[in-house]
């Protein structure tokens, strides 16, 4: 991956407005806590000397993208997103540009705490090799890192999920799930100063 040519997008979470992501104790709200991560992780890749973009910073959409039907605003953003990083693999070339979207996971949608943790890196359906080289390789820093890793087999390091925005942007494109936002112990680790830093680190 050359520096003065790959762009970097990084993937915030969600937004503020999107019902039930946070930890049931409402001290972290993914919206919120996805984009910190991406501020720390831009910041760090461009003193490595790697072009960054982020592909939505706000919190939430402008008013006149929101809607009372929270299923078509979801659309609205994911489809913002995925315009977003398309319009750069049209200018750049698609082999130019990577997309790493950051999420915090969630066993349920229940507003109870769960049993379920660690940290997962996933691809589309229909992911290229690149993606899956990509996909491999953050989970191989993960474990470094110490993060109890999940993996759907033995031998395969990316989960496969239908998600819009890694089925439908041109270039490699991941998801990752950084540990669970409800359960406890992850949401502790992940607030904590060691636990951000391990996050961002990876």
């Amino acid at each position: 991956m050359k520096k003065e040519t790959t762009i970097i997008v990084l993937g915030t979470a969600h937004r503020m407005r999107e019902p039930g992501k946070q930890s049931p104790d409402g001290r972290l709200k993914e919206a919120v806590y996805s984009r910190e991560i991406c501020s720390e992780v831009a910041g760090k890749l461009r003193n490595y000397g790697y072009k960054v973009e982020v592909d939505y910073e706000p919190l939430d959409l402008p008013k006149t993208m929101q809607s009372s039907n929270y299923k078509q605003e979801r659309q609205n953003e994911l489809a913002m997103r995925v315009n977003y990083v398309n319009e750069l693999c049209r200018q750049y070339g698609t082999k130019n540009i990577l997309y790493v979207s950051i999420h915090v996971n969630a066993a349920g949608a229940d507003g109870k705490w769960h049993e379920a943790k660690g940290w997962q890196v996933c691809v589309s359906n229909n992911a290229s090799q690149n993606s899956k080289t990509l996909a491999g390789c953050l989970y191989d820093t993960a474990k470094q890192n110490g993060l109890k890793t999940r993996q759907p087999a033995p031998t395969q390091k990316h989960w496969t999920q239908n998600l819009y925005v890694l089925n439908n942007t041109k270039c490699p494109a991941v998801l990752t799930e950084n540990l669970f936002q409800d359960n406890k112990a992850d949401v502790d680790f992940l607030l904590s100063d060691e636990g951000r830093h391990v996050i961002a680190r990876t």
